[in-house]
């Protein structure tokens, strides 16, 4: 890439970088950036090649050019500066800023794309990881600043976009591949265009691109999904050697965190995720490749509309393009539809007027999903609406709404029947077995047991059905002969155990375990529950046994077995918080409580919730609930501050926080927002006192510098503000109130209203629930005269 290719967004992004240069060669207080206009009397003093500095002795300050293939991009202004020998500095100054530069282009080169300027797929990864990183903290009710998610900056979630030119080699074959590098470069300046401030477009390899959605929803992730693909099917390109134009279509899949994220993919470390996650993106482009292109499709609709009918098998059998990757379970059923009109018939009078047609998109049948590997699973004929029509390969495929077991129990044909070699019933069979007998037990149990993965290598001369049968036999030594067993999917068994309680079979779910691991090696799981349990009917037991399996499953250490009960509840309800269904994760902390008023956790994520929803005063109540049961609990006493806070009850809230201190005397959050009500009381002296604690306490600076930040610019002292500010960005680039700040110091110092407007520009993009983030971007325009800009932001300002 050009030198000339570093900008001026590029000076802002690596203003730390530069101080660090200057300050190896040059002594000085502060610093900051300017960008001269072309008419400003300073540029002369740089002489005709930008090859000299300006001293100004009396205010102290050295102003060093940055330049580029003689274009001078800014000037950088180190104030309170000692120059030892100026003849000598102030021509070597240029020459250290040009190697700097130099450096810039390096890097902007090694995490760009030489074609079309974008990101490269390792920028992308670790934009993504880093993101991770910062969602994490937030996305569960343990978080003790949920309640108050102004103190740390909101983290919810974003999107993740990846787009894919149809028919590529296609077009590269057909008018060339020079042209068709082309066409990839004008699909990347797109992509930039269509790029939200704050977001990173990238090209991952081919004609494969990437788009990161900094704080979008799943809804907003696909549409800005179908919004690429439409605007890139406007594009229009000439071939100059025959005067041929042609269009270009794409096709996009989009998957957002954590949404889209499962179980134990939780507990991975933020880089693994981050590849999880381009995976998903990926198979979502896949899919949408698969039906048709030129459209985009989410993730999480994959499971719902995106199921393809492969092959057609004999006994009325069918191989599916869904697996265990998009959530699919064996037992699931779907309705098949055909795309293809040649599927339509007419249907004519005597005299040969057509009067109907049966639609293309009319169902043919229904299937239910028997084995469910990776990539794709197997299904059986439930009921076929028309025997003449049948179900063919190229079939689409949709979730049944209503997925209660009634269904397969309602269609039997024939008596259920085990499988010869695991003595299993399949799982359609395994519920019309057990469905009868269960209305008639008083007690009864179900466990659901996840098989250790299997081997990569398989033995030689073993099948692969020789594990899962030494895998039911070590189930039923254990859990009694009297268990009927199912598959529940390739790789669970359900067993289901009449007349016996929960809690007694823990012990047995350990051995489950402990003989699996002997046998097959590896790691297995077990989930138990049982009826009765709370007001939960006899059908509920299926879906409890799920969730206590999602309770073993993130147990760090010991036997990965959990029996259901008011944990599990907790840790369903968390994983609904998690995906934003706040109403459904109240339900299950409610039921926690029932089963356990004692559980802590539960009612204080119950507090949370009920504060999120504004209800200040109810969730107050659970909080005191906590804190009359545990006087030490940190996260209860924080919560309870932060509910009086924003009742307007300041002293309770003092007191909670200081409470919250005494039981854990670094505790940052309490710290901060202690240090945050002195400084809104003027005792400025006391806030410093907080806030250096804070940031004395581990893992506490990257919280604590834009509050010292602030407090510094409410002090006057511009210069400590900036410093602090520096250092909060340099943890997190994305800080939406940093950058606020930083605009409103510009701002106020007078200095290039551009810069400001660049910081202003990315805060809101961030935040744009923020009245003041738009009315710093209006003053910023305003000091352009750009008076219509600023009055459309100040507009957006006003309508928050």
């Amino acid at each position: 890439m050009p030198a000339a290719s570093v900008t001026q967004r590029d000076l802002i992004a690596n203003e730390q970088f530069l101080r660090d240069v200057f300050s190896r060669f040059l002594s000085f207080k502060t610093h900051s950036l300017f960008f001269p206009r072309d008419d400003d009397g300073l540029i002369a003093g740089f002489g005709p090649g930008h090859d000299q500095a300006v001293h100004l002795p009396a205010e102290r300050k050295v102003l060093v050019p940055l330049a580029a293939s003689d274009r001078l991009l800014g000037v950088f202004v180190a104030r309170g500066a000692s120059l030892g020998a100026p003849r000598t500095m102030l021509a070597l100054l240029p020459r250290i800023a040009a190697m700097a530069l130099e450096e810039i282009r390096l890097r902007h080169a090694a995490t760009s794309d030489a074609l079309t300027g974008l990101a490269n797929a390792d920028a992308l990864t670790s934009v993504l990881t880093r993101e991770i990183e910062l969602v994490q903290d937030r996305i569960l009710p343990g978080s003790a600043s949920l309640v108050d998610p102004g103190l740390t900056g909101l983290r919810g979630g974003f999107g993740l976009v990846v787009l894919d030119v149809d028919h590529f080699s296609r077009l590269a074959a057909r008018h060339g591949f020079v042209a068709a590098e082309g066409n990839l470069a004008e699909a990347g300046a797109l992509l930039r265009r269509l790029c939200p401030e704050g977001g990173l477009a990238a090209r991952l390899h081919d004609d494969l691109f990437g788009l990161f959605l900094p704080g979008a929803t799943a809804s907003r992730c696909r549409e800005a999904a179908e919004g690429i693909v439409r605007e890139v099917s406007r594009l229009t390109f000439e071939t100059p050697a025959t005067g041929e134009s042609h269009a270009l279509t794409a096709s996009a899949g989009c998957v957002a965190y954590p949404q889209d994220m499962r179980g134990g993919q939780f507990v991975a470390p933020p880089a693994e995720q981050a590849r999880v996650l381009l995976r998903k993106a990926k198979k979502a482009l896949a899919v949408a490749k698969d039906l048709g292109r030129n459209q985009a499709m989410a993730f999480h609709r994959i499971l719902a509309e995106g199921g393809v009918v492969l092959e057609a098998l004999p006994l009325s059998r069918y191989a599916v393009s869904l697996g265990r990757f998009v959530d699919a379970e064996a037992g699931q059923r779907f309705l098949v539809w055909s795309p293809r009109h040649e599927g339509a018939h007419d249907i004519r009078k005597s005299d040969g007027e057509r009067v109907s047609g049966r639609s293309p998109t009319m169902i043919k049948g229904e299937i239910a999903l028997l084995e469910v590997g990776e990539d794709l699973a197997f299904a059986e004929t439930l009921q076929c609406n028309d025997p003449g029509w049948a179900i063919e390969p190229g079939d689409r495929l949709l979730l049944a709404a209503d997925s209660d077991e009634a269904g397969h129990a309602a269609a039997p044909d024939g008596p259920p029947k085990k499988d010869p070699a695991t003595g299993l019933f399949s799982h359609a069979d395994f519920l019309r077995q057990t469905a009868a007998d269960r209305e008639k037990r008083q007690t009864f149990s179900m466990a659901l047991v996840l098989l250790p993965d299997p081997a990569s290598e398989p033995r030689a001369g073993r099948p692969a059905e020789a594990d899962v049968a030494e895998a039911a036999a070590v189930c039923r030594a254990h859990f009694g002969q009297a268990a009927v067993g199912g598959r529940f999917s390739s790789s669970k068994l359900v067993f289901y155990l009449p007349d016996r309680e929960p809690a007694g079979l823990a012990e047995a779910a350990e051995a489950v375990l402990a003989g699996l691991g002997e046998r097959l090696g590896g790691t297995a799981a077990v989930g138990v529950a049982g009826y009765p349990f709370l007001n939960h009917t006899r059908a509920d037991v299926p879906e409890n046994c799920r969730k206590a399996l999602d309770h073993a499953l993130l147990l760090p250490r010991g036997p990965k077995t959990a029996v259901f009960d008011t944990l599990s509840l907790t840790v369903s309800g968390d994983r609904h918080f998690a995906m934003g269904d706040i109403y459904a994760a109240m339900e299950e902390y409610k039921q926690a409580l029932l089963a356990d008023e004692g559980n802590t956790l539960a009612r204080n994520s119950l507090g949370i919730c009920l504060a999120r929803l504004g209800r200040l005063d109810t969730a107050r109540a659970e909080f005191d609930r906590v804190i009359g049961r545990d006087a030490k609990n940190t996260m209860a006493l924080y919560n309870l501050g932060c509910v009086c806070r924003r009742l307007g009850e300041n002293a309770a809230a003092r007191k909670a926080f200081q409470k919250c201190l005494r039981a854990n005397p670094g505790h940052i959050y309490s710290l901060l927002r202690l240090g945050r009500m002195s400084e809104e009381d003027k005792r400025f002296t006391t806030a410093l006192k907080y806030y250096k604690r804070a940031m004395a306490a581990p893992g506490g600076a990257p919280l604590t510098l834009r509050h010292l930040a602030r407090l510094a610019f409410k002090r006057g002292r511009n210069e400590e503000a900036r410093e602090h500010l520096h250092q909060a960005l340099l943890h997190d680039p994305k800080d939406a109130v940093s950058l606020h700040l930083m605009a409103k110091l510009y701002l106020k110092e007078g200095q290039d209203p551009a810069i400001a407007e660049a910081m202003a520009r990315q805060a809101v993009a961030l935040r744009p629930e923020r009245t003041e983030f738009w009315q710093a971007l209006a003053r910023a325009l305003t000091a352009q005269g750009r008076d219509g800009e600023a009055r459309d932001a100040l507009a957006r300002a006003e309508g928050i």
